[in-house]
């Protein structure tokens, strides 16, 4: 059978663990049958307490579904039936679970939910930096008219017009950031080198943010061949990860920038059309993966799950958008992007993307 099976007697001792229950709850070894089930299940009380259970209920459970401890940090979910075993007589004898591991289901429906927010949040966004950029501008002119008029002794009143000036433009270009992330990507791809990608990127953002005390570290991959990707825009995902990780080290500390390659999930012949794209979906068999790893102070774990919504920033003068245009970038390639921190040790983000190999084509 496709799915776990988990068996206990009357006493609550274990009758049969199949491979499918013990590969999803993670269980070292089969445990001996007769083996108590919470001793058996020690790792799962929870799942041990609704067995053990069982033969007292009015109603089992039926398609539910239960959180369970695992090797990850974010757990694991899984849906399950139970059913109890009985003999001629009608007796219950046993009670048979049967389950099997939604954690991916789950997280593919959480990243849908998080889809719909963000279109949602998109169209606010869009409207109200329509609304606001009128009378921005109209206060900076007026700002700017005032403090010709102001005399040039008063340096007091010519200081705070700047600061409203500054202040103006500040917002001006948040307005301008969240316009592009709500744009729909359009994609010019064409065969490119990543190590390119990468060497620009990190070029301009040395030049913004870059220390001397910083240290860079870089690991290539020579089996990489060129792949198709929007070269410009990819520079920009990697400019923001660059510039976060400076920022995020300070005076001191080490950038490293790996580049490996991994087998697709499914290869081979992984289906691959980029967003946009009206021609047939091509295949390809290995991602191209890029990590950015950093020294830093790390990112609080209540804040990882946020770190790509749009407005999200930890930042003083930020405007929350960098992280969340570099997702929509990733995604349009059909590539994935993540990141691991923990707080005094660093962070790392990983950027996959599909390498597929054909002629340059524009998609919207």
């Amino acid at each position: 059978m496709r799915c776990g099976i988990l068996i206990v007697d009357r006493a609550g001792g274990i009758v049969m663990v199949n491979d499918h229950a013990r590969s999803i709850l993670e269980l070292a070894e089969f445990p001996p049958v007769g083996a108590p089930v919470d001793q058996a299940l020690s790792q799962h009380p929870q799942l041990a307490h609704i067995l053990r259970d069982s033969f007292g209920m009015a109603r089992l459970p039926n398609r539910a579904e239960i959180d369970l401890k695992s090797r990850s940090e974010n757990g694991k979910t899984i849906g399950f039936t139970l059913s109890l075993v009985r003999d001629d007589d009608g007796e219950p004898t046993g009670a048979a679970l049967f389950f099997k591991d939604l954690t991916h289901v789950e997280h593919k429906e959480e990243q849908e939910r998080l889809k719909d927010r963000l279109a949602a949040l998109g169209q606010m966004a869009a409207n109200l930096a329509h609304e606001i950029r009128n009378p921005l501008a109209a206060i900076e002119v007026s700002c700017s008219l005032l403090k010709r008029r102001a005399p040039a002794a008063d340096a007091g009143s010519r200081d705070l017009l700047d600061k409203i000036i500054a202040e103006v433009k500040r917002l001006n270009r948040t307005i301008t950031s969240s316009l592009e992330f709500v744009r729909p990507i359009s994609l010019t791809l064409g065969p490119a080198s990543i190590e390119n990608v990468l060497d620009d990127a990190l070029t301009v953002a040395v030049g913004r943010r870059g220390k001397p005390g910083i240290r860079i570290e870089r690991r290539a991959c020579p089996r990489l061949s060129s792949f198709r990707m929007d070269r410009g825009q990819l520079r920009q995902v990697f400019e923001n990860l660059f510039i976060n990780a400076f920022e995020a080290m300070g005076e001191t500390g080490t950038l490293t920038i790996e580049v490996t390659s991994a087998a697709a999930p499914a290869a081979p012949s992984t289906p691959y059309r980029p967003v946009g794209s009206l021609e047939p979906a091509e295949s390809f068999d290995t991602y191209c993966v890029v990590r950015v790893q950093d020294s830093g102070a790390g990112i609080a774990e209540d804040h990882l799950d946020k770190l790509f919504y749009p407005f999200f920033t930890t930042k003083k003068q930020g405007s929350g958008v960098g992280l969340s245009m570099a997702k929509k970038i990733v995604d349009s390639h059909r590539g994935l992007i993540d990141v691991v921190s923990r707080v005094g040790e660093g962070t790392v983000f990983t950027v996959r993307l599909p390498v597929v190999t054909g002629a340059t084509e524009t998609v919207s």
